[in-house]
């Protein structure tokens, strides 16, 4: 059996192999730091899991997932991230994702995750299903729909960005785009979250976690 850890930080790499070598130890563990480098490995190897940390270098966002299945069909995928599992989450699972697991998650979890994909089955934390069942309506009707699902990708990195109290000119920085760009989105933010400001958008979100 064989492993991809796509993860450029060597910490969080030493401990995906040492909880991989405890669960799986006749298991051969392969490591990319670049989401151009795991393509390459992909060309010529075959892994029963992919561990992808979604800021990876080079990395597509939610396209990932198709571009790593163009080189191996049917390639089970487990999202490792830093970021907001309730934020995101929902974007990457259904972009193709098998699972989305946080970081911080204890290291029992990990292996939940794992033996659950390899399993043919499907994994998010207790906390990111109780987020999935707000997006569906109630028995009376009424919508009780999560807003934060109805965000781009790239809406929910500028919220996230926000939430960390970044301001304009700093997330403009961090993702590459000019200003104006980026007070578009947290426009297109504030509409969709149905608030006026960033005090009232953290309690919104709060009501979702």
């Amino acid at each position: 059996m064989k492993f991809l850890c796509i993860e450029n930080h060597p910490l969080l790499l030493l401990g995906l192999r040492m909880v991989f070598a405890e669960c799986y130890p006749h298991a051969t563990v392969a490591h990319a730091a670049t989401f151009e480098e795991a393509l390459t490995i992909l060309e010529t190897e075959t892994f029963a899991l992919a561990v992808v940390d979604i800021e990876i270098p080079g990395g597509e966002n939610v396209r990932m997932m198709e571009i790593m299945r163009e080189k191996q069909v049917g390639l089970p995928i487990l999202i490792h991230s830093g970021f907001d599992e309730k934020v995101y989450a929902l974007p990457y699972l259904q972009a193709g994702a098998d699972g989305f697991i946080s970081k911080q998650a204890p290291h029992e979890e990990f292996k939940n995750a794992v033996q659950a994909i390899l399993d043919h089955g499907r994994y998010v934390s207790y906390e990111v299903q109780q987020v999935f069942l707000t997006s569906f309506t109630d028995t009376s009707g009424r919508s009780t729909g999560n807003p934060i699902v109805s965000l781009s990708p790239r809406e929910r990195r500028v919220m996230q960005l926000m939430t960390e109290g970044k301001w304009t000119k700093e997330i403009a920085a961090i993702m590459n785009l000019k200003e104006n760009t980026i007070s578009t989105y947290k426009r297109r933010i504030y509409d969709k979250m149905q608030v006026k400001d960033p005090v009232e958008l953290s309690k919104k979100i709060a009501l979702f976690r």
